[in-house]
């Protein structure tokens, strides 16, 4: 039976065309597109059609028909289930490959944007590599579950083992599982966040929750847990916080040193922390640098070792705060804001040689998007972690007043189809 033809009107045979963002392999039958999980391109396989949702139909294997030479046995009892990942069916290469390929695509479709210059790939190693995890986590009486939602829902996927965590945040999960301070939880529903540090012998936790925190949570958890440096509890619906111990961690990155708190958002992942500050800092120096989102100062602190003035803005409060104690370590060179981009582009001056941003995944705003050339930068590095929101704001940036002169992809996230990249731009013209 030839790809793509019907079986039953809701089975089909179809041919995996190529993967897109999301984690999904498009396929293009009678019915229209098909999204497929657990793909690879050139697959065959009989799929069972589900019902349209917000215009996307999507298919489920039933049996593949033709297999690829890249698929590979997943080293993760819960793929597959879990949503946490998306690729550990594919061999590590040929995600490399296929994320370079999506994004191409998503510069081409969305930015209109032909790439004319390579990607520079830092790869990772592709197993426990997360230094920060957030767990879902429902208890009723003696029942205590752990785990991850499953893909696409909000079902808790229990789980005892997160091949892709570090070591340590790997051992807390199982001792969590095994009833290790489980009791200390108050029944209901919560989130708990681990954040290892860069050697993996201390730890935070975050709990983040509706209910109040119980008496001596946080000494209860620390016993049962020596490596917590640190516990937090977020009550979310009264945003308050109560935290026992220290309220953050020392994270070494080579030479540099960060202070990162329970709310501050780091480098998820332990092994390209060096690489990724390479790929931004690439050859830049000069006299004034602009960081924007700037964070706890990761790309800030070593700008100030090429430049003479660093000027990092950062508008949310906890981030804000650790900015400004790891910058004081350059002394005059480096100077913080607590205000948003938006704000702060509104006011600066336009003599800045470099600026680099990295927005969140929704990328920069309109007004962001439009300040960003009249600070008559020379050179604009962008930080993104979303190739589809990058390719729309590259459109508004390239080719005038900038046009692209390197691309890295540094691969924060293997087994998922989650992409980070740094695009350096100049001037054009």
């Amino acid at each position: 039976m030839s790809a793509g033809a019907e079986i039953t009107a809701e089975t089909l045979e179809v041919a995996i065309e190529k993967m897109v963002y999301g984690g999904d392999g498009l396929a293009r039958t009678p019915h229209g597109v098909v999204l497929v999980a657990g793909v690879i391109p050139g697959e065959q396989a009989s799929v069972r059609l589900e019902e349209r949702r917000r215009g996307v139909r999507r298919g489920q294997v039933l049996e593949l028909v033709a297999s690829s030479p890249d698929r590979v046995v997943p080293d993760c009892p819960y793929f597959g289930r879990c949503g946490g990942c998306q690729y550990q069916h594919i061999s590590y290469p040929k995600q490399l490959e296929l994320k370079q390929e999506i994004f191409r695509e998503c510069l081409e479709r969305i930015g209109k944007i032909r790439l004319e210059v390579p990607i520079s790939v830092a790869a990772s190693e592709p197993w426990h590599y997360r230094n920060r995890v957030r767990f879902q986590i429902e208890k009723q009486g003696q029942e205590f579950r752990i785990g991850y939602y499953e893909m696409l829902s909000h079902r808790l996927c229990p789980v005892n083992c997160c091949p892709i965590s570090s070591p340590a945040i790997h051992e807390v999960l199982a001792k969590l599982c095994d009833g290790a301070g489980a009791a200390c939880f108050p029944d209901g529903t919560a989130e708990l966040e681990l954040f290892a540090s860069d050697n993996d012998r201390s730890m935070l936790a975050t709990v983040y929750s509706s209910a109040a925190p119980p008496p001596e949570f946080g000494e209860t958890l620390r016993s049962a847990f020596p490596i917590l440096e640190s516990v937090c509890w977020r009550e979310q619906t009264q945003q308050r916080e109560t935290i026992w111990g220290s309220g953050a961690t020392t994270y070494r990155v080579g030479e540099f040193h960060f202070r990162v708190s329970h709310e501050s958002f780091f480098q998820a992942n332990r092994f390209l922390h060096e690489k990724m500050i390479q790929a931004v800092i690439e050859d830049l120096e000069g006299h004034r640098a602009l960081d924007l989102y700037a964070g706890v100062g990761f790309f800030a602190v070593p700008l100030a070792r090429r430049f003479e003035k660093v000027v990092a803005v950062e508008a949310e409060a906890s981030a804000a705060r650790d900015l400004a104690a790891n910058v004081g370590v350059v002394g005059g060179r480096a100077r913080t804001f607590h205000k948003s981009v938006e704000k702060f582009l509104a006011s600066t001056s336009h003599n800045w040689d470099v600026v680099v941003v990295d927005p969140p995944r929704s990328g920069l705003t309109p007004a962001v998007a439009e300040q960003l050339p009249r600070t008559r930068a020379r050179r604009l590095v962008y930080v993104s972690c979303d190739p589809t929101t990058l390719a729309r704001d590259l459109a508004r940036l390239t080719p005038k007043p900038y046009q692209i002169r390197s691309v890295h992809l540094v691969d924060q996230f293997p087994q998922t189809f989650h992409i980070e990249t740094v695009v350096h731009l100049e001037q054009s013209g």
